[in-house]
């Protein structure tokens, strides 16, 4: 038939999309994610250790600091992504969402009580962020084994 497209089994190097559950999972199992935001009007990327609770993304961050100021009700982009350069086989999850910063003290109370632990001193990271996640998507590279 014209114009029609037959769909085929991926091959290797193929770039395959991920499904939600999986973008999911690969964010939440990630050592780290990047924070991409908009600062002093340039974009800015900043590495973060974070956790996912409740279908949101949080961390901390110190007050007064580029991250806290754009997390004050902007929208925000979270990647996270993995690879073997030997073996060129990777993915990639991107999120997007608004955030916020976290004002409520039984979901504070809550987040410190999980097994989180900033990489930055605690001291110097005293107030959490949500992102609210509107949408997310991932793709990986495949090969053979």
């Amino acid at each position: 038939m014209i114009g029609s497209t037959v769909e085929r089994p991926p091959r290797p190097g193929d770039l395959v999309a991920l499904e939600r559950e999986d973008c999911v999972d690969r964010l939440g199992a990630a050592d780290f994610v990047r924070v991409a935001f908009t600062a002093d009007d340039a974009p800015t990327v900043m590495p973060v250790n974070h956790l996912l609770h409740d279908g949101a993304i949080y961390f901390r961050t110190a007050p007064g600091s580029k991250l806290g100021t754009a997390a004050a009700g902007g929208l925000v982009a979270i990647e996270a992504d993995d690879g073997d350069v030997r073996r060129r086989i990777g993915w990639s999850v991107v999120a997007h969402g608004r955030a916020s910063i976290v004002t409520d003290d039984e979901v504070i109370e809550t987040l410190h009580a999980t097994p989180f632990e900033p990489w930055a001193l605690p001291d110097d990271r005293s107030f959490w962020i949500r992102v609210d996640v509107h949408d997310i998507s991932g793709r990986e590279i495949i090969r053979p084994s």
